[in-house]
């Protein structure tokens, strides 16, 4: 080969990176092309674009010519980058220049980047010195960052697979640890050539809990490859202590408190270290603490008498149980060193806690010295009346006067606010101008609507005005073959061409096809999809000379409503001048109609519908897990009535939807609405999630409250937030109140509980404390069964208070079987409490 660059451009401008790639070069050679190679680099990204769009175009034609989108495939590669990519690994002079080269912006600013390319890297890196090789593996080790790395990232693989074939030491580098991490599989681990020196890492990197908190696979191969001998038994349960002791949240210690117990240390190996599990009681995490809590328990040593109090002082009911159990035992052996450790029991947080310190400290009363006793006896005041009574009489002490009960205010009603009509449909075109001014996008509903409402009114008053202002845009001959039209500007710009020159699609391509250009029913989310198909419809009409003079299903409100009466004078006048509706105009427009019942002329299911309109579709909601991301799915029972209308709006779709689109399409039907975009309410990937504003706009909207618009509004009433949401439903005569009370027991925790409560006193507070009490009616039964906590206490007190307020009455089974406890408890008492206001004559 005599001229290397000649033949290494030739390979860029086939995009042939196999090419280069099997080349055979020496150091002239390589010199020759590092030199030319930086030069050329923008001469070949332009000629890579071009080659591109000639060979997208050439498709897009073969396409359109066999009328099939999916018969051509697209190329899977955009080879230009990945072509110089491999030159520059297989040339350039140092490590550095390689990495620098592979890490340019420009082969990410193609349309879909660059290929796959690492085999071929690592093929032409093979060729070069050992110690180029090994610098490279860790200057691209040093170069990744981040704390969630992409396992298919192609540098990060790229290093790993590097420093495996080299064998030089990985730098200490926390992102190449996580990256590791992230690109191994358990299963992999047994083959892995890093492993003996990242292992030890796991404990000293921070972000590897995180990334291992799911499963268990991790834990259970490090325990077998333990158990193989190829990892040090020892090394793994101190580096486990090490992070124990270092800190963190549950979640990030899960991983190393399940490998801890894969490893299930004896007491032998857990007896040096003692001391290293009494510190964790205070204050670790609570999977920590109980694990710690088990291992000392079972060793037998007795702890200090600090150590067990630290562990009743937590917050922890599960936690305050064990110790509680703990203590039974060492206090039956010791009563006086453990008489501190009683007393923190007494003064805990949980009634039930409490109430099993003053029977254990009575049982054994006889046997505690006098400054244990004493101990106990300054506790009294701090207690309870009637359990600190009950102490008093064996110990001594002052008791506490009685608590006064939890209402120290009266109650005073008020009225609901009064229910807030949506604000009217407002910045529609007027004049062919506009059109230029609002720009139709998938990302705002109102300037998409704005247009095609514009654009088919002016058509029919103005039409070559309308021609000469929208000139500019129209569609070039090129975008016809393309399908789909996943973009109103498009349509929009199809709309522009057809006026400027009429029959131009049927020129270009021998034929209209304008259902081809839509998008399958499950390719988008409906919000999306919805405007498309409505474009889609006016541009059909447009080109077969059928379009009316304006549409039926521009709104009259700003949320996407359209009052009643404005929509049987437009289908009116459509009846007296004899236009035939556009199928899906009419279909959208029973979609955000509003629900009051006028007199009409008309006859036939349109009349019927705005007259006497059959019941809303049913729904179900079912939650699940997706790839470990929480997903809430709907189904819809249409029913005969709306199996027209919706049909296949509402088939299932993996896409997010925007709320406050899609409310837009269904703003007659909010709760089917509310049901879609709810898919990625609980989500934390970065999807479409209902806000706040959309909560609001949904309850602007019109139609029945069921689970979907329930289950929004249950998620920010757990924050605190969304009482407007809820008054307003309550004025509106709305609220699906015990629906809400389901909802909300779904996702309720001890953590959630004061901000919901504090909500919902709010909302009582500012007059919906009947439909409080109703939302109480769906949450105590479907919450309280099995659960016993401080955060239930409150969670009963507080529904006691409201059913006062609310003068309600008729039992509750779940609160009637609380208050039969013959245990006493606070939680028992405010059970009392409200089965006594429940069951109490009127």
């Amino acid at each position: 080969m005599t001229d290397a660059w000649a033949v290494v451009r030739a390979a860029i401008d086939s995009d042939d990176a196999e090419a280069i790639a099997g080349l055979t070069l020496d150091d002239g050679q390589r010199r020759e092309i590092a030199r030319e190679l930086p030069r050329y680099l923008t001469t070949g990204r332009e000629l890579g674009r071009h080659r591109w769009w000639e060979q997208q175009n050439a498709l897009q034609l073969l396409r359109a010519k066999r009328n099939d989108w999916w018969a051509v495939p697209d190329p899977a590669t955009h080879s230009w980058a990945e072509a110089m990519r491999v030159a520059g690994a297989a040339a350039l002079p140092t490590a550095a220049s390689i990495v620098t080269w592979l890490g340019r912006r420009d082969w990410w600013s193609s349309v879909w980047g660059p290929a796959d390319d690492v085999a071929l890297l690592l093929h032409v890196l093979a060729d070069r010195p050992a110690a180029l090789r090994e610098e490279l593996a860790v200057r691209l080790s040093l170069r990744l960052r981040g704390a969630r790395p992409d396992p298919d990232d192609r540098m990060t693989r790229l290093a790993l697979a590097l420093l495996g074939q080299t064998g030089v030491t990985p730098p200490a580098h926390e992102p190449l640890t996580l990256a590791w991490v992230a690109s191994n599989d358990a299963s992999d681990l047994y083959d892995d050539p890093l492993l003996n020196v990242m292992v030890p890492r796991l404990f000293t990197d921070q972000g590897v809990g995180r990334l291992l908190r799911e499963g268990d696979r991790w834990p259970g191969v490090l325990k077998e490859l333990a158990d193989q001998g190829r990892l040090d038994r020892a090394q793994l349960l101190a580096g486990c202590r090490s992070r124990f002791l270092y800190g963190g949240d549950a979640g990030g210690q899960r991983f190393f408190v399940l490998l801890h117990q894969y490893l299930a240390p004896s007491d032998e190996e857990v007896a040096p270290h003692l001391r290293d599990y009494l510190v964790l009681l205070p204050g670790a995490p609570s999977n920590v603490a109980d694990l710690a809590v088990t291992l000392i328990r079972r060793s037998g040593q007795s702890p200090p008498s600090d150590s067990v109090e630290a562990l009743l002082y937590r917050t922890e009911g599960k936690l305050v149980m064990a110790g509680l159990t703990w203590l039974r035992d060492l206090i039956a052996a010791d009563p006086d060193t453990y008489a501190p450790a009683l007393a923190a029991a007494l003064t805990c947080r949980s009634g039930q806690a409490r109430e099993r310190a003053v029977k254990l400290a009575l049982k054994h009363a006889d046997r505690f010295g006098p400054d244990a006793a004493l101990t106990i006896a300054e506790c009294v005041a701090l207690l309870p009346a009637d359990q600190g009574a009950r102490l008093a009489a064996c110990f001594g002490g002052e008791v506490a006067e009685a608590a006064p009960g939890p209402e120290t205010t009266p109650f005073v009603p008020v009225p609901l606010p009064r229910a807030e009509e949506p604000p009217p449909m407002w910045g529609l075109a007027r004049a062919p101008e506009d059109l230029l001014r609002i720009e139709p996008s998938e990302f705002d509903w109102l300037n998409t609507e704005r247009w095609l409402d514009g654009f088919v009114k002016l058509v029919a008053t103005d039409r070559g005005e309308v021609a000469r202002v929208l000139a500019p845009r129209t569609l070039t001959d090129d975008r016809y073959p393309w399908r789909p039209w996943w973009h109103p500007t498009e349509w929009a710009a199809a709309m522009a061409r057809e006026l400027a020159d009429p029959g131009a699609e049927l020129r270009v391509l021998g034929g209209v096809w304008v259902g081809e250009r839509l998008p399958e029913m499950t390719h988008g989310p409906l919000n999306r999809l919805m405007p498309l198909m409505r474009y889609a419809e006016v541009y059909r009409a447009l080109v077969e000379d059928r379009l009316p003079p304006y549409l039926l299903a521009t709104p009259t409100r700003g949320n996407g409503l359209i009052d009643t009466e404005v929509l049987v004078s437009r289908l009116e006048d459509y009846r007296r001048r004899g236009i035939s509706p556009l199928p899906l105009d009419l279909r959208q427009a029973l979609l955000r109609v509003r629900r009051a019942k006028v007199g009409t002329a008309l006859t036939g299911e349109v009349a019927r519908w705005l007259t006497d309109r059959p019941a809303d579709p049913r729904v179900t909601l079912t939650w699940s897990e997706h790839q470990g991301d929480t997903r809430i799915w709907s189904e819809f029972d249409l029913g005969p009535e709306y199996g027209d209308l919706l049909g296949d709006l509402l088939v299932h779709r993996l896409h997010d939807e925007s709320c406050a689109r899609l409310t837009a399409v269904l703003a007659g039907h909010r709760d089917l609405a509310a049901a879609r975009a709810a898919t990625t309410l609980y989500s934390s990937w970065p999807l479409n999630k209902p806000s706040i504003d959309d909560l609001e706009l949904l309850v602007s909207a019109e139609g029945p409250v069921g689970p979907g618009l329930s289950v929004i509004l249950a998620r920010f009433l757990l924050v605190g937030e969304g009482v407007p949401s809820l008054l307003q439903l309550a004025a509106q005569g709305e609220l699906n109140a015990p629906e809400l009370g389901r909802q909300l027991a779904r996702r309720l925790d001890p953590r959630s509980m004061g901000a919901l409560i504090t909500a919902l006193r709010s909302a009582a507070e500012q007059g919906a404390h009947n439909e409080v009490w109703q939302v109480m009616t769906g949450l105590l039964p479907a919450y309280l069964p099995g659960r016993a906590s401080v955060a239930i206490t409150r969670l009963v007190t507080f529904a006691a208070d409201v059913a006062g307020w609310a003068g309600a009455r008729g039992e509750l089974s779940v609160i009637s079987d609380l208050a039969a406890r013959t245990r006493e408890s606070e939680l028992v008492r405010q059970a009392r409490r409200l089965h006594s206001r429940l069951s109490s004559a009127a």
